[in-house]
């Protein structure tokens, strides 16, 4: 009996899993390869048979561990959802990302970023070799990830910094792959684990289909490529290789773009472990996969595998089965909600419908694209809209995170000076080394991440086709806001990291008498006293005379993991980011590409801060402590808040050639508010309607689609109407003012390039151009009591017109 027909036998007596079988014959056909390079061909085959029948052992004994895995972790998820006292939804929602409720407890959102900071620690050779710079990677840095792809593929290319990063990603990968195993998923021994395999289905509908197979048909028969039969279990026959072919691209094309972290089965494409393997892989990647955006794809399935361990370590290694068997849970409790109760406005945070949209976030799955054409035209447009529109968005993140870190600090015991000290000395030490130190201490993921995946305060934002998407980023980037992001993360991580050591000394009994709010820290996130004993016993970590906690000094992973999650969430307070929940919020569960997905999107483009804020410190001071420090904590929010947005305004009306504003005006205030506390950096918005861009506050407040509406109306039917009425047309006005509406820049170009070229243009095609600056300067006088230092029409400041 053949070696195929045995496990046949076993998997329909159930002896063994599909699964497991199929992972047998995949190893059989392996081990026969490899045998065969040393021994004749009987006797590889008997060692093959031989290590197939220990792996069919072994797998069987790993399936019973593994059911008996997915039963405790339903009869936890359920115990979970079922206590939570604010509710089922808020019991399943701390489970996948962080509890609005501060009711403690591990969740997918929060380890995921633990666990990706560790991966990306083992692959920081590469991550720091070729991360890019503002305007993206350069051809040596190209070619060096190209390098590090033939290392992998076990090449030697004499590319020493190549040859170190593949070390690293292989390290990586590997323990991904165990990790989430131990977790209890059923994986085949896959020799492709060693690199993703990503094929963009947007990319992919461009090619006709024979154009694909014969691509592919190629590398099979260059020997680069093996073709994997899902149905047999075998590799493919001459007779079924254009069926598989076929198959894959229907596949790849109703696909949402993503790739599984973890392939529950062999893979249908297997390169060969070879320089021509590598090859194959290269040109495949770059006409069908992630182009030249190797490193790109590379930390994104890392991500991926962070988030898919945190999904099997959370929930269960088949947490789809338990998302399904808990959200009926949640339906029978608001089944029995009353009207009023169904009116509450944290429902908005936390239902059956959030919880499960939330969890396509995290799988993956909410990033389907339905209609490509759609999706790029209005993704277009929010690019164009976050270029136009956030080239100073720094200049209201600095007030505000500031303030923001500060408040986080102080909750947690901190002084809230010690952030700022931190910020500062970064600053003039340029990060290089805190960088390293930070990686170190398992604290933040290399800023490769945000190259990765759009910067990620604005990752729904920057959308549509590739050229429009790397002018967003650039922007984004070139304005500082990617850098100050990352300072502002890693310091706060690190001087919590600081505080904590220098509190070491102390039990937790002693603690909650000599810091009650770093004490309430370690109770939130559920640290007992013989925990936090041994947290405070290890070796700790001293760079240039500073202490640090030293995570990797815990024996116990889970511990530490655990510590820097609450790490993680505190750092959510300091600086905010659109998690998965807000996320799922703000896109509504819609499919991009879809007409109402779309519309969606550009609704709510800009607006998730004002949403992070409600889930973060307004959630925080409505429900945490007693009344007295709610009214404290909150009167400290809005005071602060107040300042950082007025300071926001005034550098603002600088850098838009405006003499500071009078700031003895409750509108002023009002305005302060708005920018710093309400909305954020949507404030910007707010500016550039008033100082820039002419358009209407409601169809910038309605988002780019209805913007662009109006842009065409005024172009065109406004226009028509003019001439049929007699009237003089402004379409030479309209066009300069659409172009300066869309223009990218930054806070430190836009002044110049409004002045120097578009109020030239306007000049030469607005007949009505004086009246027209005229107009802008009593407008300002007469609104916010300014005068201008860089009049409009000017071409220098302080020059005659």
């Amino acid at each position: 009996m053949s070696i195929a027909d045995c496990v046949a036998k076993l998997v329909k007596a159930g002896s063994i899993s599909k699964e497991i079988g199929d992972e047998a014959l995949g190893l059989y056909e392996r081990s026969r390869g490899e045998f065969g390079r040393t021994m004749g061909p009987a006797q590889a085959d008997a060692a093959a048979a031989l290590a197939t029948a220990r792996s069919i052992e072994a797998g069987a004994k790993k399936l019973r561990n593994d059911v008996a895995k997915q039963s405790l972790a339903w009869a936890n998820a359920e115990k979970r959802v079922l206590e939570h006292n604010q509710g089922r939804a808020a019991g399943l929602m701390s489970m996948l990302t962080r509890d609005i409720w501060e009711q403690g407890g591990e969740n997918v959102a929060t380890k995921a970023e633990v666990i990706w900071a560790q991966l990306s620690r083992k692959f920081e050779a590469g991550m720091s070799a070729y991360a890019p710079g503002i305007f993206g990677q350069s051809a040596q840095q190209l070619a060096g990830v190209r390098n590090l792809v033939r290392e992998v593929f076990g090449v030697d290319t004499g590319d020493t910094v190549a040859k170190a990063a593949a070390a690293g990603w292989k390290a990586a990968t590997t323990e991904a792959v165990e990790r989430v195993r131990a977790a209890g998923r059923n994986l085949p021994a896959n020799e492709d684990w060693r690199l993703p395999q990503f094929w963009d289905s947007l990319r992919v509908r461009k090619f006709t289909r024979e154009e694909f197979a014969r691509d592919f048909k190629a590398e099979v028969d260059r020997g680069a490529l093996r073709l994997w039969d899902r149905d047999t279990g075998k590799p493919a026959t001459a007779e079924r290789t254009a069926f598989i072919l076929d198959r894959a691209y229907r596949d790849i094309t109703i696909g949402d773009s993503g790739s599984a972290a973890f392939s529950p089965e062999m893979r249908t494409f297997q390169f060969a472990d070879s320089a021509e393997g590598a090859e194959a892989w290269l040109r495949l990647s770059d006409k069908f996969g992630s182009g030249q955006n190797v490193l790109g794809m590379l930390t994104g399935h890392l991500n991926r595998m962070a988030t898919d361990i945190a999904l099997a370590e959370v929930i269960g290694p088949n947490h789809g089965a338990i998302i399904r068997a808990a959200l009926p849970l949640v339906r029978e409790e608001e089944a029995g909600l009353s009207r009023l109760q169904r009116l509450n406005p944290v429902r908005m945070l936390e239902s059956r419908s959030v919880a499960k949209r939330t969890y396509n976030v995290l799988t993956g799955r909410a990033n389907a694209v339905d209609g490509p054409l759609m999706a790029g035209i209005f993704g277009g447009l929010r690019s164009i809209n976050v270029a136009a529109k956030l080239g100073g968005a720094v200049i209201s993140a600095v007030p505000g995170d500031s303030v923001t870190a500060g408040l986080a600090a102080s909750y947690n015991g901190m002084p809230p000076g010690r952030i700022l000290a931190g910020a500062l000395r970064e600053i003039s030490r340029g990060g290089v080394d805190s960088e390293a130190l930070a990686a170190r201490l398992n604290l933040t993921a290399h800023a490769a991440m945000d190259f990765a995946h759009g910067f990620s305060r604005f990752t729904d934002e920057v959308a549509g086709p590739q050229m429009l998407r790397a002018v967003a980023n650039v922007v984004i980037r070139s304005q500082g806001l990617a850098a100050w992001t990352d300072m502002m993360k890693r310091t706060f991580s690190m001087e919590f990291m600081g505080h904590l050591a220098d509190h070491a000394r102390y039990s937790l009994a002693d603690l909650a008498e000599a810091n009650r709010p770093l004490a309430n820290f370690l109770e939130r996130h559920q640290i007992g006293a013989g925990e936090w004993d041994i947290i405070r016993k290890t070796q700790p970590l001293i760079v240039d005379g500073a202490t640090f906690l030293d995570t990797e000094a815990i024996g116990d992973r889970a511990l530490a993991e655990k510590l820097l999650g609450g790490i993680v969430e505190e750092r959510a307070f300091a600086v905010l980011e659109p998690d998965a929940r807000i996320r799922a919020v703000m896109t509504g569960g819609t499919t991009a590409g879809t007409f109402w997905g779309e519309m969606i999107r550009s609704a709510t483009l800009f607006k998730s801060f004002s949403v992070t804020m409600i889930a973060t410190h307004l959630m925080r001071i409505a429900t945490q402590g007693p009344i007295e420090s709610r009214l404290w904590n909150g009167a400290a929010f809005v005071t602060f808040n107040l300042l950082a947005g007025a300071a926001a305004i005034q550098a603002k009306s600088i850098l838009a050639g405006k003499e500071p504003e009078p700031m003895d005006s409750a509108a002023f205030w009002a305005r302060s508010g708005l920018q710093s506390g309400s909305l954020g950096v949507y404030g910007d918005l707010i500016s550039a309607s008033s100082s820039r861009t002419g358009r209407s506050f409601i169809s910038d407040l309605a988002g780019p689609a209805i913007g662009a509406a109006e842009d065409v109306a005024r172009l065109s039917s406004q226009q028509l109407r003019r001439l049929m009425e007699g009237s003089n047309t402004t379409f030479g006005a309209e066009m300069v003012r659409t172009a300066r509406r869309y223009d990218p820049g930054t806070w430190y170009t836009r002044l110049a390039v409004d002045r120097v070229i578009f109020d030239q243009l306007q000049t030469l095609v607005d007949p009505d151009y004086r009246a027209s600056f005229r107009r802008q300067e009593r407008a300002a006088e007469r609104d916010y009591g300014q005068s201008f230092w860089w009049s409009p029409g000017q071409a220098l400041p302080g020059g005659a017109q």
